[in-house]
């Protein structure tokens, strides 16, 4: 217990990676997990000033008073304190590609009705809300909202947010309250993603689900990210929100991070699992990381360590000249079994390992000093310059250590052809099993490590096809091939780590369009940077997760690229005329614009869910996730491991599935003007609906030939190619 207690006093060295502390009532307070084996601690703990937000079987969240991190692991009855990490954001056709505009429509498509959420809760947790959006007015009386609460743990002017008999940070607002409401922050990331799942049509733009009830939480650290104490805390307020109601809820999460050890057995995992069943579904995004190679595993032992070399990306440097906030986030896979680490220095030029730093088995910070022949500090930037080594214990049982290189600049480089910085030197880490140190711990262990930065997982790790010489206990040296001393990376398990659980619907991002029009410029803008792949294949920052669990993820993809919804008019977008990225402003002021992530992907599924709970409303993880598997779609892109087990997600599909349709006589795709054949006779009404706009009549259903989600003249075209093939073969 003495050697864990150590976290709290440190946590301040590597804080990039918690949430910030804030102060209340004159006291310093840390957001944290407390693991406990005696109910009756909790009481004790509220004595000693910790303000505990939720209860679970053996641990709770909470917030804890800065100067007891030290003594509280040593409280009887207290397991374990584990201080809440910070998640990231990850930042119109998409009714056409998924096929949710047809389930609006309903009985034009075959359905019973339309389903547009009716009856159904979505909740947001995100930040940047234009409340007052047009967005979120009813489409037949947009004096009224659609929004029914908003908890805010900024503000404390409304009413108190109380869950199982613990009051929250802030207040919730509600009915006429809500209309006082302007924004949450300078951002829009929140508006854009609420908007995708639940936007009210205006002008052509809308949601998935726009007969739902929102539901929006925000972040009490606005634009800088969200706690994990805060995603559980609005997980459990929008669902107790909705059982009072009594109505089914989806919940869209567009927040990921690189931290965790990917398995689904981290404790936030943990409290949204005892929150979801049916009629509660948690829908998250994957995250963008998917271009990068951000994963590497494999076996350490006493004698033969886990080595791994950093890269991090510098602007006009390769990536091993400059480190200003990078880290490695390792873990154990085995429950219960410890690791040691040393820290080293590359010799590029010599193949050679030429610092190496004493064993680490808890924590140890090495200033740059130690090393200065090789790196020093960025004076513009810190004065100091230095290495961090934490190893703790997890609350999950798993140890974890957090490497971290801190405004490391390399002492000796030059430049090549083009002008490059090559540096000569380069920092990895050496992973050792624990027998090392801890007679009674393992011979050997399993490592899983991904390499973060300050703005999100950033994973040029760099190999080298040369030789390397090692440094041996007795101090003879082996050469071996770089590939065999250093783990070779990938870009598998690049997603989010909350995203693994069992219980979670995780979504990634395939491009659905990559042009839109720019309001301000009157120009068609032609993305190529974020997209970097063609319609219908998947979104340059698409991720890859199979990871320690073996499991094949994202549940789903949607489309996440240039995505047109709701943006706020208290940010960048409202303020800057030259954005490119504006693409609607209405009457009163509203705007809609384009981004781009699996940011947007996410609140498209949930939105597509709340139909489907429309129509079901006891649907539960497993039951969708049995839908998706069964309807989604498999095109020629979905090869490709990105798109997960299950492709691209289709609305129409899905319901029809749930309500027992899918066995119905199928559509006779072609078939314009229903008289059971594809015929000539067919193109001329397909041409006169295009021409009039969508105006004549014809079967809607059998329309979209080419099944790309949209009704356009490609479909005519697909219909002349099917005759001119019938005829041939018939000749």
């Amino acid at each position: 217990m003495a050697e864990r207690s150590a976290l709290g006093a440190r946590f301040n060295a590597v804080t990039s990676t918690f949430a910030p502390t804030r102060e209340l009532n004159g006291t310093e307070m840390a957001d944290a997990f407390i693991g406990f084996s005696d109910y009756s601690v909790l009481s004790r703990l509220r004595h000693k000033g910790v303000i505990i937000h939720s209860e679970y079987d053996d641990f709770v969240t909470a917030q804890v008073p800065v100067n007891l991190l030290q003594s509280l692991t040593d409280m009887p009855g207290v397991t374990d304190v584990e201080i809440c990490r910070m998640m990231e954001f990850c930042t119109d056709s998409t009714l056409n590609s998924t096929k949710a505009g047809m389930v609006l429509d309903g009985t034009a498509y075959g359905l019973p009705q339309a389903y547009d959420g009716t009856g159904v809760i979505i909740g947001v947790i995100d930040t940047g809300f234009d409340y007052q959006h047009r967005a979120f007015r009813a489409a037949d009386d947009p004096s009224r909202s659609r929004i029914v609460r908003v908890y805010d743990p900024n503000d404390a002017s409304g009413h108190p947010a109380i869950i199982d008999g613990n009051r929250l940070e802030g207040s919730v607002f509600m009915g006429d309250q809500i209309y006082s409401l302007r924004n949450d922050g300078s951002g829009t990331h929140g508006t854009h993603t609420a908007g995708v799942a639940a936007g009210t049509h205006v002008n052509g733009y809308g949601g998935m689900a726009p007969g739902a009830d929102i539901v929006l939480c925000t972040s009490r650290n606005l634009n800088s990210g969200l706690s994990e104490l805060e995603l559980i805390d609005c997980v459990n307020y929008i669902y107790s929100y909705a059982d009072s109601v009594g109505k089914p809820c989806v919940i869209s999460v567009s927040v990921s991070t690189a931290h965790g050890p990917h398995d689904g057995l981290d404790r936030v995992s943990k409290a949204i699992a005892k929150r979801v069943g049916p009629g509660h579904i948690f829908v998250i995004a994957a995250g963008n990381n998917g271009v990068a190679k951000a994963y590497s595993h494999g076996p350490a032992t006493t004698t033969k360590p886990f080595n791994m070399l950093l890269g991090h990306f510098y602007n006009g440097a390769d990536d091993s000249y400059y480190y200003v906030n990078t880290w490695f986030d390792t873990w154990v896979r085995a429950v219960n079994v410890r690791m040691l680490m040393k820290f080293h220095i590359l010799d590029k030029q010599t193949n050679r390992i030429v610092w190496e730093s004493d064993m680490i088995n808890l924590y140890k910070r090495i200033n740059s000093s130690e090393f200065s022949e090789y790196f020093g500090p960025d004076l513009s930037y810190s004065n100091e310059s230095y290495l961090i080594g934490m190893i703790s214990q997890s609350l999950s049982g798993k140890f974890e250590l957090t490497a971290n290189f801190f405004n490391l600049k390399s002492k000796s480089y030059s430049y090549n052809a083009d002008g490059l910085i090559v540096s000569r030197y380069q920092i990895g880490i050496s992973v050792y099993a624990p027998q090392l140190m801890y007679p009674r711990q393992p011979d050997s262990c399993y490592i899983d490590s991904w390499v973060c930065t300050t703005n999100g997982r950033r994973t040029d790790y760099s190999w080298y096809a040369v030789n390397v010489d090692s440094i041996t206990e007795n101090g003879d040296t082996v050469t071996c091939p770089v590939y065999n001393y250093y783990a070779l990376p990938s870009n598998s398990c690049s997603i989010g780590t909350y995203a693994v659980n069992d219980s979670i619907i995780s979504v990634g991002s395939y491009t659905a369009r990559n042009t839109y029009h720019s309001l301000n410029n009157n120009v068609d803008i032609v993305d190529n940077y974020s997209i970097m792949y063609e319609a219908n294949n998947f979104s340059g920052f698409q991720e890859e997760g199979v990871g320690p669990t073996g499991a094949f993820l994202p549940t789903v993809t949607a489309p996440g690229a240039n995505v047109v919804s709701s943006v706020s008019r208290y940010s960048y977008f409202g303020t800057e005329n030259w954005n490119d990225d504006l693409v609607m402003r209405s009457d009163d002021g509203s705007l809609w614009g384009a981004l781009s992530g699996t940011s947007m992907a996410t609140p498209a599924v949930a939105g597509i869910i709340a139909q489907w709970l429309q129509a079901n409303p006891n649907l539960s993880a497993g039951d969708i996730k049995n839908v998706i598997a069964q309807t989604s779609v498999k095109d020629e892109f979905f090869r490709n491991p990105r798109f997960g087990p299950n492709g691209k997600i289709d609305a129409m599909a899905g319901i029809r599935y749930i309500l027992g349709l899918d066995h119905e006589e199928e559509v006779l795709m072609g078939d314009i003007n229903d008289d059971g054949f594809v015929t000539v006779k067919d193109v001329t009404p397909f041409i006169e609906y295009l021409m009039s706009g969508g105006i004549t009549v014809i079967n809607e259903a059998a329309a979209d030939v080419n099944q790309d989600g949209k009704i356009s003249i490609k479909d005519v075209v697909a219909i002349i190619d099917m005759l001119m093939h019938s005829t041939l073969e018939e000749e």
